[in-house]
């Protein structure tokens, strides 16, 4: 029963957030519409919205393009004191991680590139261009430049099914350590590029990964969506 001191459209994400933490509305699956929504709580359209954006923005829920509007798992999280990656990082938590590969050439490294990676200007890279996948939900988009001579056979890989790091450590490259910084932006365009809101934040890395002489093997670009995923870091005091 709606009343008249609280705002109607918090009423009905009240109703709604009540629904999804009783699990009336399961994890991935679809919330009413808008379209029912004004019907069940005879509301304007305006108002439905109001409340859908309500709980998106609490990331309650998530927008599909075309789909409609579902039920956010709770957030992962990853510790960012290891070195994983995404595909092994998921498989351990007990996700059905996947890819798909948008770009995939060798092309001459940017002056950037040359300087991060210690290559020449006449050294080719390979470039990688991937949104990453959980249960089927886009979580990231990832960028990712490896010199062809440190990998010589990674486009006979399919990276759509591997790890990128334990193929390296299977043809005796493993990565050994990593600097890694990472932002919080919003990013229209990725959001745009993987389907999703482009309302949503991101979280930005930008990751150089060295084998184990201390020689850059990896620069890698990841987009992490902020609604999907948190972050935990452990910290000791001197």
């Amino acid at each position: 029963m709606l009343t008249n001191h609280i705002p109607i459209y918090m009423q009905i994400a009240d109703d709604i957030r009540n629904k999804i933490l009783n699990e009336e509305y399961k994890i991935n699956s679809k919330i009413p519409t808008e379209d029912m929504i004004v019907e069940q709580y005879d509301v304007s359209r305006m108002t439905g919205r109001q409340a859908v954006t309500e709980l998106v923005n609490e990331g309650l829920v998530y927008r599909v393009h075309g789909k409609g509007v579902f039920v956010s798992r709770k957030k992962l999280e990853r510790n960012l004191n290891r070195l994983n990656g995404f595909y092994e990082d998921m498989k351990e938590k007990g996700y059905t991680p996947g890819s798909k590969i948008i770009k995939f050439h060798k092309r001459l490294p940017t002056q950037r590139e040359q300087h991060i990676l210690l290559m020449k200007s006449n050294q080719e890279v390979y470039y990688i261009r991937r949104i990453r996948y959980i249960d089927d939900i886009p979580i990231a988009l990832q960028s990712l430049i490896v010199p062809v001579h440190r990998v010589p056979n990674l486009d006979c890989i399919d990276l759509n099914q591997r790890s990128f790091y334990s193929y390296l450590e299977e043809n005796g490259t493993p990565l050994k350590k990593a600097e890694q910084r990472m932002e919080a932006i919003m990013a229209p365009e990725i959001a745009n590029e993987m389907d999703i809101s482009p309302k949503l934040p991101f979280f930005y890395f930008e990751r150089i990964s060295c084998d184990k002489n201390e020689v850059p093997l990896e620069l890698l670009s990841s987009y992490f969506r902020g609604d999907q995923y948190s972050y935990a870091i452990t910290l000791y005091r001197d």
